[in-house]
């Protein structure tokens, strides 16, 4: 049976409008897996759209996500909110236990810091009693010094005044010791009051801290919501 060229010219196009339609379905497919936001198979599997690196796997903002291209920032975005996240409920148990401690300690401080400001106020009072004694044996020593040079100093007198200027110059210098003991002992004392300033800035500083760390979870969920919008 002999085949016109009309008719071939018919099954030409039939076989090229199938051929068409085969080759565009077979493209479809492989198109729609490299569109962001569609459907992919092998989790993990990666691949590139727009120059940017995608992977197979479930949006973290979408409820009850099936496995999508989503871009790769979305999956650092969400990897840096988990972290803060978990970070803020470490520091907020531990800022919790740090201040509790922290309150207790200055509660104790300060049911103390009255008589601590009363005894500081004693040793002040101590330490000036005996700067004015030491300032009194000092003008006794240079008094006997003088004494000595007047007498003379081989006579006896002389002496004599000579030793006792050496015993007040002594004198002198335990009060001179006793002064600086007394005004340790009372800086001591005030030092424990200023303790309790101390610990407070502390509680505030621990307390801030828990506060910067809710701003970051703030932060990193606002940008896991901007990087992982379905179709980005």
């Amino acid at each position: 049976m002999r085949i016109s060229l009309k008719q071939l010219g018919r099954g030409a196009t039939l076989f090229a409008a199938t051929s068409l339609l085969m080759a565009t379905t077979a493209v479809i497919p492989a198109e729609a897996a490299k569109k962001a936001g569609a459907a992919c198979k092998k989790l993990n599997a990666k691949t590139k759209i727009g120059g940017d690196q995608y992977l197979c796997v479930k949006n973290p903002t979408v409820k009850k996500a099936k496995k999508t291209w989503v871009w790769i920032g979305c999956i650092d975005s969400n990897k840096l909110y988990l972290e803060s996240s978990a970070r803020l409920i470490t520091i907020t148990e531990t800022a919790a236990q740090a201040a509790t401690m922290l309150d207790t300690e200055i509660a104790a401080l300060k049911a103390a810091a009255p008589t601590d400001e009363a005894e500081a106020k004693a040793f002040d009072q101590k330490a000036a009693d005996a700067k004015v004694k030491q300032a009194a044996a000092l003008l006794d020593a240079q008094a006997n010094t003088d004494n000595a040079t007047k007498a003379g100093a081989t006579t006896t007198a002389g002496r004599q005044y000579t030793t006792n200027a050496a015993t007040w110059v002594k004198a002198a210098r335990s009060y001179e010791l006793a002064a600086k003991n007394f005004e340790r002992s009372a800086a001591s004392l005030r030092d424990k009051i200023n303790e309790v300033e101390k610990k407070e800035k502390q509680k505030v500083n621990v307390l801030q801290t828990v506060e910067n760390t809710k701003s970051e979870v703030k932060s990193t969920l606002q940008n896991r919501k901007q990087a992982c919008k379905p179709g980005l």
